[in-house]
């Protein structure tokens, strides 16, 4: 089957949106990217002629190679829009000098993207038919590697569920830690869910966790107490795939037994009322800790009541609570089975996590967790961020 070379220019070009922050925006989609799955005018197109070709995105601008076929240009985002709207501007290449218009959304495995290969009118939905002109693609995040051979952190952020702007944070946080550490991300917030009570797409698969280096768990679902379900998320940790578990994460999947709670490293049933606290550094020699203030004054903040911490578990900071009169552990670190486990009850608000102190906090576990701080708190040599 013969490829139009528009395809590749523009296809592998808008592949970029998957596997970023959940808010569509060019910062978010810098990075390499390859082609999973497509279809053109309603026909399949075989993978192996997809997977050839590779796009560097940075900042706005693409950079398209494959056999025989070279590409540059720009590309706007525009998520106000439903779906979210792309513009591809060729610069160089077959198709320089044209416009090309396209529709993306997210998908549990990464994301896909509907756009009109010939110009004209925007796609409105997700699917091509004969004569439509029109190329549908499926996109999955490629692992790339600095010129010291060194590949950045794969990530997983699980997010979404009560209470909280998850939308917000997932940009905060994804754009935050990766200003500090070298992190892909791959961000599965599934749309309209902020109950308390809800499967998120990400885990329908057993292997869900395959490909990726460490998982940020960021979500609330309190009534999820199925234990088949359960035992299907801890797994993969227990086996081995670190972690960082952020805020409601320690309120999520109160299933009979308290394996969730033996993975985030301890028992939390409630908090009281938000106020501003001071949060002391109890362990100041440990390299997550190194750079964090003696005391820092938190925001106006939720702080969480903590019942009990897991022998495998060690707090890392506390926060004075007025109401229980006690210092409340909000940063740990914990071992699950092989997994190492970094966990923070510090989060409720955004105002919170756009604190640098905060993001610098957060960062340093992540890299801990998946094993590239060093001892002096700083990241491993290629896993600094941009």
């Amino acid at each position: 089957m013969m490829i139009p070379r528009s395809l590749f220019c523009v296809a592998a070009l808008l592949w970029s949106m998957a596997g970023q922050a959940a808010e569509l925006t060019v910062t978010s989609l810098n990075g390499r990217w390859s082609i999973e799955a497509a279809e053109l005018n309603g026909t399949s197109i075989p993978g192996e002629t997809m997977e050839a070709f590779e796009l560097a995105l940075k900042e706005g601008t693409y950079e398209l190679k494959g056999p025989d076929l070279s590409a540059k240009g720009t590309f706007t985002v525009d998520a106000a829009k439903s779906p979210a709207a792309m513009d591809v501007k060729e610069v160089e290449g077959p198709n320089a000098g044209r416009t090309i218009p396209a529709i993306v959304e997210w998908t549990a495995s990464g994301m896909r993207i509907c756009y009109a290969l010939e110009g004209g009118s925007r796609p409105t939905a997700f699917r091509t038919e004969a004569g439509g002109g029109q190329f549908l693609a499926s996109y999955r995040r490629k692992g790339g590697v600095d010129g010291g051979g060194v590949r950045p952190i794969r990530a997983l952020m699980i997010s979404g569920g009560c209470c909280h702007d998850y939308e917000g944070q997932d940009r905060i946080l994804s754009e935050g830690i990766s200003k500090r550490a070298r992190v892909d991300w791959t961000i599965v917030r599934d749309a309209g869910q902020t109950g308390t009570k809800h499967k998120v797409s990400a885990y329908q698969k057993e292997d869900w966790a395959a490909g990726f280096d460490i998982v940020v768990h960021n979500e609330c679902f309190s009534d999820e107490k199925e234990l088949e379900w359960l035992e299907r998320i801890v797994k993969p940790h227990r086996e081995g795939v670190p972690a960082v578990v952020i805020h409601c994460a320690m309120h999520c999947y109160r299933a009979p037994t308290n394996d969730w709670f033996r993975f985030v490293g301890v028992t939390s049933h409630g908090h009281g009322s938000h106020f501003a606290y001071p949060m002391t550094n109890v362990k100041p020699e440990h390299p997550i800790m190194k750079g964090f203030p003696a005391v820092w004054q938190t925001p106006k903040e939720e702080l969480y009541n903590i019942a009990s911490i897991e022998k495998t578990a060690t707090p890392l900071a506390t926060g004075y609570s007025p109401e229980t009169k006690r210092g409340e552990a909000n940063v740990w670190v914990n071992t699950f089975g092989k997994a190492r486990v970094f966990g923070t009850t510090v989060g409720h608000y955004n105002h919170t996590m756009q604190e640098p102190v905060y993001l610098d906090l957060v960062a340093r576990g992540l890299l801990w967790a998946a094993g590239k701080l060093g001892d002096d708190g700083e990241p491993l040599p290629g896993y600094a961020g941009k």
